[in-house]
């Protein structure tokens, strides 16, 4: 006797709306797979993100550059499901740009004239920022025939130092940060920049950039800056100490909302939020190698709550649920009940050491994971598949496009 056998049910004959909203809700890596199911899952997956209307959050991923690739795409490993996806970007080629910083779905990036572009790796788009030569303590210097020679940067006091035009941004930017996902509008761009770490910012579609002085007396040092719920940039500097500026046309005046509290002046230094809204410190410490494993590598990360009442630090032993990530991306905590693929109580980390990042394409880039509780960390991938140059960097991708 036989046994009678039902058909499967059809998916593809879904309606549209319905498998609109069913594709809308999965991340990239699984929209990417439903779009192999059939001809109509195909099409309905392409248009989401061919419209910019595909806007669901994303798992972080690790952007970089691979000698296969070439200089033209980049990959983006996703740690939603350990796989790494190409992506073919616009000109001037990804290979031979500074990465400067990711916020919001967006690198920024400065090309071989030291120039800053925004870039969006999942959608492809571009947008160029204010020439570098409207930055603060930086002159372009041209020839008889009037085209760009160099750049002189000053240094305060001191006589202006000459750059070769792609030799500045090796030297000049130190870290960008955005205030929101510019498909969003009314999106500023901050830069933390040399001589002595100052700030910069500039709205998408500025002309120039615009300077915030910190303090008459003294450099201000930065270390990292994020932008709070309120709108405001809240700036900590290497001290420990945390500015607040309420950024209004083009200027903006720093409020002292927490003092200095470590005794030494820390090269790895980040401001963040826990996903309950607790400030964090987080001091990060590396050591250096020599021979075949030459360069910088984390071996502790130490996390202080900001008691802004108290103007007191105090130490958080754990992270909980939230997972952190630091390097040159925007600094910031995820709850993993939000995206369960991340581990709880983990630091991701990407190398931003400044000196090493001014020179040395070479030296082996600082990338892993820190396990906040045995005080261990490991590779993410092995073996690294990334180039040492340009520096990988996380990124949660974004799929919003802006609108024209």
């Amino acid at each position: 006797m036989e046994e009678s056998t039902a058909a499967g049910p059809d998916w593809s004959k879904l309606p549209s709306d319905i498998l609109t909203t069913v594709l809308g809700r999965l991340e990239f890596p699984d929209l990417f797979s439903a779009a192999d199911v059939c001809a109509s899952w195909r099409s309905i997956s392409r248009a989401l993100r061919r419209l910019g209307i595909y806007s669901r959050p994303q798992t972080p991923c690790l952007f970089y550059t691979t000698a296969a690739g070439g200089t033209r795409a980049a990959e983006l490993l996703s740690l939603a499901d350990k796989k790494a996806y190409r992506a073919r970007l616009p000109d001037p080629p990804i290979g031979e740009r500074n990465i400067v910083g990711s916020s919001h779905g967006w690198l920024v990036t400065a090309d071989a004239r030291s120039e800053l572009h925004l870039l969006n790796p999942a959608t492809g788009e571009q947008v160029a920022l204010p020439s570098v030569g409207t930055i603060e303590k930086v002159s372009p210097v041209f020839d008889p025939a009037g085209n760009l020679k160099r750049y002189d940067l000053s240094l305060y006091d001191e006589d202006p130092q000459p750059y070769a035009v792609d030799e500045l941004r090796g030297v000049l930017y130190l870290k960008a940060v955005l205030s929101c996902d510019p498909s969003m509008g009314d999106c500023t761009v901050v830069v933390i920049h040399n001589p002595y770490r100052d700030i910069s910012f500039a709205r998408v579609g500025d002309e120039k950039w615009h300077w915030l002085p910190s303090s008459p007396r003294e450099p201000p040092e930065y270390s990292d800056c994020i932008f709070g719920d309120d709108g405001a940039l809240y700036a900590m500097n290497r001290l420990g100490g945390i500015h607040r500026y309420a950024i209004e046309g083009s200027c903006a005046v720093p409020e002292m909302i927490f003092k200095d509290t470590s005794p030494f002046s820390a090269y790895n230094a980040y401001i963040a939020k826990t996903s309950s809204g607790d400030v964090l410190q987080v001091w990060r410490i590396t050591k250096s190698t020599s021979g075949e494993q030459k360069g910088i590598h984390t071996t502790r990360v130490d996390i202080y709550k900001a008691d802004l009442d108290s103007q007191q630090i105090v130490h958080v032993p754990t992270l909980g649920d939230d997972a952190l990530f630091i390097g040159h991306n925007c600094t910031y905590c995820l709850s993993t009940k939000d995206y369960p693929r991340l581990l709880p109580n983990h630091v991701y980390f990407t190398d931003d050491d400044e000196y090493l990042l001014m020179g040395g394409h070479e030296i082996r880039r600082d990338v892993g994971i820190f396990n906040l509780e045995d005080e261990c960390s490991y590779d993410i991938v092995s073996p690294q598949p990334w180039l040492n140059w340009p520096i990988p960097i996380w990124i949660i991708p974004s799929f919003n496009k802006i609108q024209k």
